[in-house]
């Protein structure tokens, strides 16, 4: 009887230690999100239904890539200094991710500057930074259907006369569900060493 006692009391203590890890790490993987200018909402929000091209010429919506979740950020290819810098950063923080990581993951520009973003123009700068990122272009009602939702913004900067056009616009990225629902942001800087730990435990949930 005493032997089955002990072997009850061993069996319970390391019930409960399992749960305390359990619940350590889950306390971990929270404090994560728990930083200034990172936020996962507690309700996903909807993203209506929209139809882009990719830089690669093909026809994209919102039934496409519905395994994987999406990092969705507005930019364009003129922009001299936020945009090559979030894709930099983006680039070097995907090479750190395992494969099976990067394998739920779908980083997406999406251009704000469409009258100039053709598919030959966003081919090459998109494969500069990375191949496999996408660029979404070619569809004004899309883009301005989707940019409130994703809380974002975009607004034409004319300068002096000789001089090319500007455009002002978001840099957050928005996180995107696989079923295509917004859940959350992250704000600059998007830097490798903060962004890593939050991708991975993003493809967890």
């Amino acid at each position: 009887m005493k032997g089955v006692i002990l072997l009850f009391l061993v069996s319970l203590a390391a019930f409960f230690a399992g749960v305390g890890t359990s619940v350590q790490q889950q306390r971990a993987a929270d404090a994560i999100w728990q930083q200034e200018g990172v936020m996962l909402f507690p309700k996903a929000l909807p993203i209506s239904q929209f139809e882009f091209t990719t830089q690669n010429g093909d026809i994209i919506t919102n039934q496409d890539l519905t395994d994987r979740w999406k990092l969705i950020f507005f930019g364009y290819t003129f922009c001299p200094d936020i945009c090559p810098t979030t894709l930099a950063d983006l680039s070097r923080s995907w090479k750190k991710l395992a494969p099976e990581v990067r394998d739920k993951l779908q980083v997406i520009l999406v251009s704000v500057d469409p009258a100039r973003d053709t598919v030959e123009s966003m081919k090459p700068y998109m494969d500069y930074f990375n191949p496999t990122f996408l660029a979404f272009t070619g569809n004004e009602d899309s883009l301005k259907t989707i940019t409130p939702e994703l809380h974002a913004f975009y607004a034409k900067v004319e300068r002096e006369e000789g001089m090319a056009y500007l455009m002002d616009h978001t840099a957050n990225i928005a996180l995107v569900s696989p079923d295509w629902k917004y859940q959350g942001y992250i704000a600059p800087p998007h830097w490798p060493k903060r962004m890593k730990p939050l991708l991975e435990n993003l493809v967890k949930r």
